[in-house]
């Protein structure tokens, strides 16, 4: 690399000459896997079990609070515990890189139910769902913190 380029800001990535998006890559797709696999998990567990052939099983407020939206934020603590364990230095080392690493994938999921709900999303949806995101972000990467002393 030339004089000019560095002066330019073209210099090399840190991580062995890697683009540093491909740094963020595997975080993101672990935690999308993860959470995604979580949550079909969830999924059987409540409908199938729980619920049966009656929802009206986990049609009360505080039922579906404790067997979805908990479930759920349990299922998007997994994946960003997933996706910040799995981004590697020297990328890791950067705050707002890591960040990203962990919060992407579960931020972008939200965001694809929140279209796929389409009209049927009202505000207490929408400000429940809203809860849970940065509560189970919030775990998991605290997870990942302990877990890396």
């Amino acid at each position: 690399m030339s004089r000019s380029d560095a002066h330019r800001g073209y210099a090399p990535a840190a991580s062995g000459g890697r683009p540093r998006l491909i740094d963020l890559m595997l975080p993101w797709a672990a935690g999308i896997l993860v959470t995604l696999v979580a949550e079909l998990a969830v999924a059987v567990v409540v409908w199938d079990w729980v619920a049966g052939d009656d929802p009206s099983k986990v049609a009360s407020p505080a039922r579906t609070i404790l067997f979805l939206h908990l479930p759920s934020a349990i299922c998007i603590a997994l994946g960003t515990w997933a996706a910040a364990a799995l981004h590697r230095s020297p990328s890791r080392d950067s705050r707002v890189r890591h960040a990203l690493a962990a919060f992407a994938p579960a931020v972008a999921l939200q965001l694809v139910i929140y279209v796929s709900q389409g009209s049927d999303l009202t505000v207490v949806t929408f400000l429940v769902q809203f809860v849970v995101l940065p509560a189970g972000c919030a775990v998991g990467f605290l997870a990942d913190r302990l877990r890396n002393g």
